[in-house]
């Protein structure tokens, strides 16, 4: 009987647990934005730094910009021709099939924030998503008497060629330093004075 009362215990819960699965399984709702870029291919466009378009090249080139700045930013005062889509709002459907259909139309979409490194984020972003044509605006945006002020922003650049400081550095012969022995110094021990005895 008991033995009855555990198999019956053992199937429930064997049918319970497969149900769960199933059921787990169909409520499971693929992800809408999934990256389709690998790594490599995206580090290999920061290490070219051919996504970076500088400010005296916006003009040459068929483009649409896109401030990523706050709503609130964005109307104290933006470059001309620039529309507005915050950052946390990339994702959402409307502002990302219109993305998309400047991709497809082969518009080079530039990104431009206060400076490139808040521009970077939305276009490694949109990078990994697959889209080909993003750049990032090398531009620094500040305000002076409530006017809006575009300056080109100065790339980071070494003070020194480490690569060539390397190859002096390695091409030269390695002197062996000999050491010099050290001197040992001997202690004597002190003898140990031996206990005499008694009263």
């Amino acid at each position: 009987m008991k033995e009855l009362e555990k198999t019956k215990r053992i199937s429930i819960s064997a049918i319970l647990f497969i149900l769960i699965i199933f059921i787990g399984v169909l409520s499971f709702k693929r992800p809408k934005n999934v990256f389709k870029n690998d790594k490599n291919l995206t580090l290999n466009h920061i290490i070219k730094q051919d996504y970076i378009l500088q400010i005296k090249d916006l003009d040459s080139v068929n483009s649409t910009l896109i401030d990523i700045r706050s709503p609130y930013e964005y109307n104290k005062g933006y470059i001309k021709n620039a529309i507005n889509i915050y950052v946390p709002d990339l994702l959402e459907p409307k502002q990302l099939s219109y993305i998309k259909q400047l991709d497809k139309e082969n518009k080079i979409i530039v990104l431009y924030g206060k400076n490139p490194k808040e521009a970077n984020g939305a276009w490694l972003l949109l990078t990994q998503l697959g889209l080909k044509n993003i750049k990032v605006l090398c531009v620094k945006l500040t305000y002076k008497n409530d006017k809006l002020i575009v300056e080109s922003y100065p790339l980071e650049k070494p003070t020194l060629n480490y690569a060539e400081f390397m190859k002096k550095a390695s091409s030269g012969k390695i002197k062996k330093v000999k050491k010099a022995p050290k001197k040992v110094i001997r202690l004597k021990k002190k003898k140990k004075k031996v206990a005499e005895g008694g009263c």
